[in-house]
């Protein structure tokens, strides 16, 4: 019983103890990335296409593992880009052709994001219907026109950091260059 108990008193210990391990708490500057991240005032937020904590869709690719290992300045060129690898130009047998993303492909069914739609349309087709998907050569990625500012960046990397490693450090604008 004695054994019980102590082991019983242990793991509540333990498990009381487990928050002191947690991630840091979020900072002004995490918080004001964040709000970019799913509110833009300039235009597509990152949320449009890209899902983070919960928030957004996951349309675009998954930022945790890329924010987790690239650093700012490759971050802040990855968002920059103006083509991305993913999109394709994709032309129906009907003559209709759009920006879209492959989400999937189950037999003789596609399922594509329509990215010429805001916010984007996922379309199951055929693949009979499909008469080709090219590299994207007119899609540009949303923030190359949106004009944030340094400090923007480096607010949006911050939160892309925080939210994909629990740690909050604080990205200068001079460690996008």
């Amino acid at each position: 019983m004695k054994q019980t108990l102590l082991c019983a008193l242990l793991l509540a210990g333990f498990t009381v103890a487990l928050p002191l391990f947690a991630a840091d708490a979020p900072t002004e500057q995490t918080q004001r990335g964040k709000e970019l991240f799913l509110h833009s005032p300039k235009g597509l937020a990152c949320a449009t296409c890209h899902s983070l904590e919960g928030n957004g869709n996951a349309i675009g690719p998954d930022l945790t593992r890329l924010a987790s290992v690239v650093g700012p300045k490759g971050l802040v060129m990855t968002i920059q880009m103006s083509m991305t690898a993913y999109v394709q130009q994709i032309e129906l047998q009907n003559g209709r052709s759009f920006p879209g993303i492959q989400k999937s492909k189950e037999g003789d069914i596609l399922e594509v994001y329509d990215l010429s739609k805001t916010p984007a349309v996922l379309l199951h087709l055929k693949s009979s219907d499909v008469a080709s998907m090219k590299p994207n050569t007119a899609w540009s990625h949303p923030p190359t026109s949106a004009g944030y500012t340094p400090q923007e960046f480096a607010d949006i990397i911050a939160y892309l950091k925080f939210a994909s490693t629990g740690v909050a450090k604080e990205v200068k604008v001079t460690d996008l260059h």
